[in-house]
């Protein structure tokens, strides 16, 4: 299995030059290709989420955490900016991370196995979905289209967490040695059919998700045009 330091640099290295690649053939603007590194380089970490007290738990749940965060206070800033009280600002930050660090995390841990369905193709494509679903309804409004952009950002989601299988994957093989180590096979794999009722969760939402996500038309029809792309 490859380590913290591994799965960052690649997945940072590897969505880094797609989405560069995208702004040169001018798909996405500056902007828009720095948020897509960043969530490619997130989803490197994801699969590894399910590991209690690894860098990449702590690491995703802070970016979780303050994420939530800001979304609430921004929120809060455009529904009640008028009403609300100073008092009421640090209560919400405290309760917002308080939730988040001593609830959600604990129950997540408890109710997750490393290498479970965390570690699938399945897992991941929830993950991109809701990314997708996310970030159309948060760009609408402030980027040109809305729907490409929360396609591109699902779809960086899934290259960064399917390039963690990969890598794991490959080190279960020792080349060296030209034998194949027993944790072959545990990373890439379409769901945890041991756990058969988590699976049967994401199965259900992914099919939700796919149900009212936004016409994927628009972000095909951009991909299949490389006229601009300059080398």
């Amino acid at each position: 299995m490859a380590n913290f330091k591994t799965h960052f640099n690649v997945a940072t290295i590897s969505t880094g030059l797609a989405s560069a690649t995208l702004f040169s053939a001018t798909h996405i603007d500056f902007n828009s290709a720095l948020w897509l590194w960043f969530l490619g380089t997130i989803g490197g970490l994801l699969p590894d989420i399910d590991a209690d007290n690894s860098t990449s738990l702590d690491t995703i749940f802070a970016m979780l955490t303050l994420t939530t965060v800001l979304l609430t206070l921004r929120y809060m800033a455009t529904q009640y900016f008028a009403e609300i009280r100073l008092i009421e600002l640090i209560a919400t930050v405290l309760v917002v991370y308080g939730a988040m660090r001593y609830i959600i995390r604990p129950l997540f841990e408890k109710t997750t196995i490393h290498r479970g369905s965390c570690h699938s193709l399945a897992f991941l494509l929830l993950c991109a979905l809701a990314t997708t679903q996310l970030t159309w309804k948060l760009s609408a409004g402030h980027v040109q289209h809305p729907d490409i952009l929360a396609w591109y950002s699902g779809g960086f989601i899934f290259l960064g967490g399917f390039i963690h299988l990969l890598l794991d994957e490959i080190y279960s093989v020792d080349l060296l040695n030209v034998k194949i180590k027993r944790s072959f096979g545990s990373a890439m794999k379409l769901a945890d059919f041991n756990q058969k009722g988590l699976t049967l969760l994401l199965i259900i939402a992914i099919i939700g998700l796919g149900y009212i996500a936004p016409s994927p038309d628009n972000a095909i029809n951009s991909l299949t045009n490389w006229s601009k792309l300059q080398l």
